[in-house]
């Protein structure tokens, strides 16, 4: 009878192959499905609680910090704008509310765009109107409005702004180079006034009250009727104070009386502007600059 542990030389069998590596490892077969299921699940288990462990503590930290730092981002203060920057936005300034026709305005003198309802103009800006256009410029501090006529220029030669019993007081020099305006002031602070600059020299509107005034670049200044406030010409010769219903011209150089009949078209128009001015213009000034 043959041993099975021996071969037909009668040289004994060689033992099962093994792993020479420590520990043994497990060689699978391609039919143990079942087990290459059960270790590929059970790598990815431990490898989701190995995430686990490092990715739990740091959300608990999160919890904790991120309020924090959320906190201190809501109270901190913002940032202070640059002087100049504040300094623009605290500036007098004009704004148009109605533009018809051809109107161009200039930040430079230079360079010139077209003119929009709504568009907001500073010191040393230039607006022009064109043949058969005009526009309304309203300074929101002084309470004031301004109609450029057709073939009119003018230039926001200089707007101040100073405090007087704790209320802002506005000084506004506007250059009347061509043209006529129309304007309508309805001022609640004593200390502001409005300079008119022209052939004649500076037509000045200074009190609280109410004026209504046609002013041309040649010189001819009218007071239309109900205007509180008297228009103060300073010229060559000295002072010409025109009140309601009179009217100035340089060339003659004498006061002559309004005829209603010659200005009655602008008449209506200082009354559309009034109504415009009244609406715009705060009840009360504010004591804010």
């Amino acid at each position: 009878m043959t041993n099975k542990n021996t071969t037909q030389a009668g040289e004994p069998a060689s033992a099962p192959l093994q792993c020479q590596t420590s520990p043994p490892c497990r060689i699978l077969v391609a039919d143990d499905e079942d087990s290459i299921r059960l270790l590929i699940t059970n790598k990815l288990l431990e490898t989701v609680k190995n995430v686990l462990r490092v990715a739990v503590p740091i959300a608990v930290m999160l919890q904790f910090c991120l309020p924090a730092a959320l906190d201190a981002q809501e109270v901190k203060p913002a940032p202070a704008l640059p002087l100049q920057s504040q300094d623009i936005a605290d500036q007098p300034n004009a704004m148009t509310t109605s533009v018809v026709g051809k109107c161009e305005y200039s930040a430079d003198g230079v360079a010139f765009t077209n003119l929009e309802k709504g568009q907001i103009l500073v010191q040393g800006a230039i607006v022009r109107t064109g043949e058969a256009a005009r526009t309304d410029l309203f300074f929101r501090r002084t309470g004031t409005s301004v109609r450029l006529q057709a073939n009119s220029e003018i230039r926001l030669e200089k707007m101040t702004l100073t405090t007087k019993d704790g209320l802002p007081v506005v000084h506004t020099l506007l250059d009347l180079r061509t043209g006529r305006i129309f304007t309508v002031v309805r001022s609640a602070v004593a200390g502001s006034t409005l300079e008119i600059r022209n052939a004649a020299g500076r037509s000045v509107v200074e009190g609280s009250g109410i004026g209504r005034y046609i002013i041309t670049a040649d010189g001819t200044h009218v007071a239309a009727k109900d205007s509180v406030i008297p228009l103060k010409v300073i010229g060559e010769n000295g002072i010409t104070i025109i009140a309601a219903g009179e009217q100035f011209s340089r060339k003659e150089g004498k006061m002559l009386p309004v005829s209603p009949a010659l200005w009655v078209k602008d008449l209506i128009q200082l009354d559309e502007l009034q109504a415009s001015t009244e609406t715009l213009a705060p009840e009360k000034p504010s004591p804010k600059p």
